[in-house]
């Protein structure tokens, strides 16, 4: 799509399209699909370790991997809240 034509059609490039009359109701369904899609990363990568070395319950992370891990979290929440700033 041209420039000019973008205008004609009244939509801005890189603009995405809102599908719900409240913005805030995009927003929650863009973070349920974001958890959505973490937890099933997670899980399948659990289960490809399980699969490996058995269950991973008894395992103690090093404190540096548990600051590492925090850090992550931190950034992730940052991530998946962000959206409500918009």
């Amino acid at each position: 799509m041209t420039e000019a034509s973008g205008e004609a059609s009244g939509e801005s490039r890189g603009v995405k399209p809102q599908v719900f009359d409240d913005p805030a109701i995009d927003a929650l369904v863009k973070m349920l699909l974001e958890l959505a899609s973490e937890s099933w990363v997670t899980r399948a990568r659990l289960a490809a370790l399980e699969a490996k070395v058995g269950s991973v319950e008894d395992v103690v992370l090093p404190a540096a991997a548990e600051a590492q891990l925090a850090a992550e979290r931190d950034a992730f929440v940052k991530k998946l809240f962000g959206v409500l700033e918009r």
